[in-house]
């Protein structure tokens, strides 16, 4: 079940996005209650990290990714995301070059999503 929640790591906030396993449907409700989340933090203070990992995803997903990307631009400090491979990678780096979002770390396990983004100055 996708969620959304903050967690501390080395005594950083962090968001923690988890849509891994999730279905299509899932993606899309998880990133309309997100966006309301993230939209009340500060600008340019969240540090994200996203699980992806086993989620699916096709043309509405990635279509509300551009979205739900472009509209959390301006909260986001920066975002580490684990479990994007294969064809999921060659998507979202589209996605990225379509938002423009260069602040986006592709890690290969949660817990380097967590030190990277708890050791950004």
């Amino acid at each position: 079940m996708a969620g959304v929640s903050f967690i501390m790591h080395k005594g950083v906030k962090i968001l923690y996005e988890d849509v891994a396993q999730s279905k299509a449907d899932e993606i899309l409700a998880f990133m309309e209650g997100a966006k309301a989340i993230i939209a009340a933090q500060p600008k340019n203070s969240i540090r994200a990290l996203v699980n992806v990992k086993g989620a699916s995803f096709d043309t509405a997903i990635t279509s509300a990714l551009k979205d739900f990307m472009k509209s959390n631009a301006p909260y986001i400090k920066c975002a580490a995301v684990y479990g994007v491979d294969g064809l999921k990678e060659v998507v979202f780096r589209g996605v990225l070059a379509v938002t423009g979002r260069t602040n986006v770390y592709l890690c290969k396990s949660l817990d380097e999503g967590k030190d990277y983004l708890a050791n950004l100055k």
